[in-house]
């Protein structure tokens, strides 16, 4: 099957280029209407949406009447931002092709978008059973109730379309995510399980059970649920996939390393199985097996920004700083929010003494996700380490607002305020941390071993220790 589609794709590829080439040329080459078609749907795919319109707008000189071209002439305006012209061809198509349920679904799609989503509602509702096609109905008809903040209305459509197709993923990562804001967790399992019930021998349904227990964080429960669902079809490459989340969740990574081979079985290699496949190996510390997968993602996906992330941690673990920061900089040149991109970035920066630009770094991840304590003690390490105690200090003082609860935070200030000469102040937060983990105290020796020497500092201590 993904074969098939691999195949599509190169068909599909190669016909826009021989399209391409003869705009270039200013050749008039003749292309048939599906093939014009099948263009307009590549650009789209691609999120080429203005490439898509003019596509469009040639196919309807060379045929004026195509209700499908008009179609997807009407999608890519909307697309474009040209949403009032879009909604008026999706109505003008539908006066002159009623009840087609593609025009219908965009047009209420455009109705939503445009606010107008009661009407939208009412379209749908009224053309649910003519549909051939209801379980997207229902989806549809599931996400304007939840544009309405309707989430009963939204909730029942949605149960309603997984119960006509029991995989339908945008369905069940709706139901998850309105599940997880309401808590209703008991309620969406007593709804797999009355499928299982109902069809003991469900693979769907046992992957949907596995789906909601992986929500819950109660991984060995998912993982049960994925094995009965491949038990019963040993195809199933969602379940052998997210069997393999579920595994690398609980740090089981060499059965995750199956799973995840599994499903590159299942269903060929694509950009998301060979960087998880990748992510396996790296935690079992198989480096350029690692690379290798890693490398694969990135070639066939080649804005997939996970797979050149993965890049840079096998560079930074094989100590070459320089490859590192190259990949590092791929991930952020497609992701710039991501902060564990910006962490690598600056580790690898720091390995090469490029102090200024890994500080920069640390703060760009700091910015963008203000609770992760390593950017906080690696940015204070920095200045630390240059003698700029004071910025070390708040960097220190800003982690402990977002991490009140961590000592090792604590400590590491009072070794900053101590070097300041701050002797008061710094006691005050030697007893907090002592408070939070005494154990932790340690710290302070690895990071100043003249504190030993320091009968004050030696003395709370003592007394915390008798305590």
């Amino acid at each position: 099957m993904t074969g098939d589609f691999e195949n599509e794709w190169n068909n599909d590829k190669e016909l826009v280029e021989r399209y391409e080439s003869s705009l270039k040329a200013n050749l008039d080459l003749y292309f048939e209407e599906e093939e014009l078609e099948d263009i307009i749907r590549y650009y789209f795919d691609n999120q080429k949406y203005l490439k898509a319109l003019k596509a469009a707008n040639h196919a309807l000189e060379r045929f004026p009447f195509s209700i499908e071209v008009k179609l997807l002439k009407a999608q890519c305006l909307i697309f474009n931002d040209e949403l009032e012209e879009g909604l008026e061809l999706l109505e003008n198509i539908n006066n002159i092709s009623p009840n087609n349920e593609d025009i219908i679904l965009a047009l209420t799609n455009a109705m939503m978008l445009s606010d107008n989503t009661k009407e939208a509602i009412s379209i749908l509702e009224e053309f649910l059973p003519l549909a051939e096609d209801k379980a997207e109905v229902y989806y549809c008809l599931g996400n304007f109730y939840r544009s309405e903040d309707n989430k009963e209305k939204a909730v029942f459509y949605y149960k309603e379309c997984v119960k006509l197709k029991i995989n339908h993923e945008d369905a069940l990562f709706q139901l998850a995510m309105i599940t997880e804001e309401e808590g209703s967790f008991d309620e969406i399992l007593e709804f797999y399980q009355e499928f299982i019930d109902q069809d003991p021998y469900s693979a769907g349904a046992w992957y949907n059970l596995g789906v909601v227990y992986n929500r819950l964080g109660k991984f060995e429960d998912a993982i049960k649920a994925y094995d009965y669902a491949l038990i019963i079809d040993d195809t199933f490459a969602s379940a052998y996939f997210n069997l393999g989340n579920a595994y690398m969740n609980t740090e089981q990574f060499e059965l995750a390393l199956e799973a995840y081979q599994n499903t590159i079985n299942c269903e060929g290699a694509n950009s998301e199985n060979c960087c998880y496949l990748g992510a396996a190996y790296e935690k079992l510390g198989q480096i350029d097996q690692a690379f290798k997968y890693f490398k694969k993602s990135a070639k066939l996906d080649p804005e997939y920004d996970d797979a050149w992330f993965g890049l840079g941690m096998c560079m930074l673990k094989k100590e070459k700083y320089f490859e590192a920061i190259h990949y590092f900089k791929k991930a952020i040149k497609i992701t710039k929010e991501n902060p564990n991109y910006w962490v690598g970035l600056a580790d690898a920066e720091y390995h090469l003494g490029n102090l200024h630009a890994s500080s920069e770094a640390y703060e760009e991840a700091i910015n963008l996700e203000p609770g992760m304590v390593e950017t906080y003690i690696n940015l204070s390490i920095i200045y630390f380490d240059q003698n700029r105690f004071e910025e070390a200090e708040d960097v220190i003082k800003e982690g402990i607002e977002e991490l009140p609860e961590n000592a090792e935070l604590y400590y590491r200030l009072v070794v900053f305020l101590i070097k300041s000469g701050k002797y008061k102040e710094a006691f005050s937060y030697l007893e907090n941390a002592l408070t939070l983990d005494f154990e932790k105290h340690a710290i302070l020796y690895e990071l100043m071993p003249e504190v030993k020497h320091q009968k004050a500092i030696f003395k709370i201590i003592s007394q915390f220790k008798e305590g």
